[in-house]
């Protein structure tokens, strides 16, 4: 696609500011991967954008494309060769000098962004419409709607088109809903340079009809860019020309990935559908194909699994309208991933971090309404990663308050899923540093079954649910009740631990075991898991009814686990079978489906210093405190 009387226009500096190689508004996007950046800024546009129906669709196309099929490429290549040149010796030099040595190439992968079910850009690209959609994304800089329902507020979001460009270039197209003319526009983000006829001519460089001086004028209806799909619906393409991370990521992993990880609940709620398109192949992300794709990433995994509670906690503030917080306690976490924060366009703004919760959770709080979202826009940075009290007045007193709905809000779940905390003063004393390797809460103190032939005296804990009908758990500090310790504790009670009997196996166990004898006898070879080789405890989730146990070993290990049902002060229930309907594994965000046979829970593969949990679901609404055996 060429048009002869088009072409970039770099206009003549005469007495203006002189443009360095380093874009000021590119580096509020460096620092952190292009692809994230360019994902949240392009997600929020076409969010913005969103015409009068759902869901927003967007389209990322990865493709090569011959250069000297790019629109105005001959007289950019002079302009690049000029700024090369005249910015040696000049920190951002290096970028020039790719932006120059791309344009030369034969071929360049160029990614097209298209969103749809959007308004396109409207308005015209004249100097006296400069507020208008299209003269604001195009050219503009610190010009944005200021409507109050807005994802963006300072105009700089199109720089990080630019920024991953190794051209420092990008092309544009769009139908607007109120016209039926395609318009296609160009941008090149360089620096200052003299031309050959010893000019100075400005950084900034606008495709536009070179003969018309007075004004821009775009080109209008130009046919197909290379071998992307014409424009013929409402909508803007975003072209960017040598897309820097294009080796890296060449099937748009990181794309899809930092969508789920930005966008989550938009997509989740149907609000926005994000494809990927490449010559290796397709993906989507849509609110029915998401509870697949996340678990390709633990992190995003966490996070759905959070968003899809059931029940959660809702709270309303006189200034920011209705707050909702949703959990998700997960002991299979390799760490808490604390709790995202997300206003309207659902895009994630900030994290919260609450160091006295001491499970491992995520999180997402989310503020929906429009007096709320007004406000917390006030707060954030260009970036839009976070709320900074100090950008508006009153700013400390709402995000304290956000903060407080959050930890109250964590506090309740962990009680109501858990149980209550009981802290006792002085215990680290008396017990031995590897109780205190992880944070465990626990009802009463640890119980449970000894080991039966693998010869540690470590407890395998378990935490105690409520039986009774669940009801909503208030928010309490932590208990604290004064000890004494008389003697040193030996196995399970106040005599001291005897040896049990060595279990199945080809070899026999010569350190010491528990007082419960072993289940086999030398050589059978059973491939069991027992209360010796993992960490363990359980607990009960009451936004689920699932029974959750968190499996930590010290080493690989695979085989069966048996289960047991503990009575009134931890007694064993030998011949209680437990009501399992169903049973999956959590390992680093990854779920699969476990299989049992009664009690015995079978095939299990444990990574050495892995948590894993189980979920147990079970056909009838009764909690149970579980060992071992």
């Amino acid at each position: 696609m060429t048009s002869a009387n088009f072409g970039f226009y770099f206009e003549a500096a005469g007495k203006t500011a002189t443009q360095g190689a380093i874009s000021p508004a590119a580096q509020f996007f460096e620092g952190s991967r292009a692809e994230t950046s360019l994902v949240r800024e392009t997600g929020q546009n076409s969010i913005d954008a969103r015409a009068d129906v759902d869901p927003v669709r967007i389209v990322f196309e990865l493709a090569d494309i011959p250069t000297d099929d790019i629109p105005g490429m001959d007289g950019l290549r002079t302009h690049l060769a000029q700024v090369e040149e005249q910015t040696r010796e000049s920190q951002g030099h290096e970028n020039m000098k790719l932006a120059h040595e791309t344009a030369l190439r034969t071929t360049i992968p160029v990614l097209r962004i298209g969103d749809y079910g959007t308004k396109g850009l409207s308005g015209t690209e004249s100097i006296d419409d400069p507020k208008s959609p299209l003269s604001a994304l195009t050219r503009g800089a610190g010009i944005s709607a200021d409507d109050g329902s807005r994802g963006g507020s300072f105009g700089i979001g199109s720089a990080v088109g630019p920024m991953a460009s190794d051209m420092s270039t990008v092309l544009y197209t769009s139908l607007p809903s109120d016209g039926n003319e395609v318009i296609f526009a160009g941008y090149s983000c360089l620096a200052s340079h003299r031309d050959a006829e010893g000019t100075w001519r400005v950084g900034d460089g606008f495709y536009t009809e070179q003969s018309h001086d007075e004004d821009f004028r775009y080109l209008r209806n130009p046919g197909p860019v290379g071998p992307f799909p014409q424009r013929t619906d409402a909508g803007t393409d975003l072209y960017i020309l040598g897309y820097r991370k294009a080796e890296e990521d060449s099937t748009l992993q990181h794309i899809k990935v930092a969508f789920m990880r930005n966008f989550l609940l938009a997509i989740h709620r149907g609000e926005l559908i994000v494809e990927g398109i490449t010559p290796s192949g397709t993906w989507c992300l849509d609110a029915e194909r998401l509870k697949t794709e996340v678990l390709e990433d633990g992190e995003s995994a966490a996070f759905f699994r959070a968003i899809t509670d059931p029940n959660p906690i809702v709270g309303t503030h006189e200034k920011l309208g209705q707050m909702t917080l949703y959990v998700n306690v997960d002991d299979s976490l390799t760490t808490s991933l604390h709790t995202i924060t997300v206003r309207r366009p659902l895009m994630k703004i900030d994290t919260f971090k609450h160091t006295s919760i001491p499970v491992k959770y995520a999180a997402v709080l989310e503020c929906f309404d429009e007096k709320g979202n007004t406000l917390l826009r006030k707060l954030e940075p260009p970036q839009h990663h976070k709320w900074d009290a100090g950008r508006s007045e009153g700013g400390g007193k709402l995000i304290k308050d956000l903060k407080a709905f959050v930890r109250n809000g964590l506090k309740s779940r962990v009680k109501e899923q858990i149980g209550e905390q009981v802290h006792v003063k002085g215990l680290s004393k008396y017990l031995p540093d590897e109780l205190f390797e992880e944070r465990t809460l626990t009802e009463a103190g640890p119980t449970g079954t000894p080991d039966t032939g693998s010869g540690t005296t470590r407890e395998s804990s378990t935490v105690q649910g409520r039986e009774e009908a669940e009801k909503p758990a208030s928010v309490g500090g932590r208990k604290a009740v004064s000890v004494r310790v008389k003697t040193s504790a030996g196995g399970d009670g106040p005599s001291p631990a005897e040896k049990g009997k060595d279990a199945g196996g080809g070899k026999k166990r010569d350190n010491k075991g528990g007082n419960i004898a072993g289940n086999g006898k030398e050589g059978d070879g059973t491939g069991r898991i027992s209360a010796g080789n993992v960490r363990f405890r359980s607990w009960s989730d009451a936004s689920s009814g699932d029974v959750c146990l968190a499996l930590t070993s010290l080493e690989d290990i695979s085989g069966d686990v048996q289960l047991l049902a503990l009575g009134p002060g931890g007694s064993i229930e030998e011949d209680y079978e437990l009501p399992i309907d169903k049973v999956s594994i959590i390992t680093a965000g990854v779920t699969s489906p476990l299989k049992h046979q009664g009690n015995t829970l079978t095939q299990l593969e444990l990574k050495a210093g892995t948590t894993s949990q189980v979920r147990l679901t079970l056909s009838s609404n009764h909690r149970y405190r579980l060992g071992i055996k």
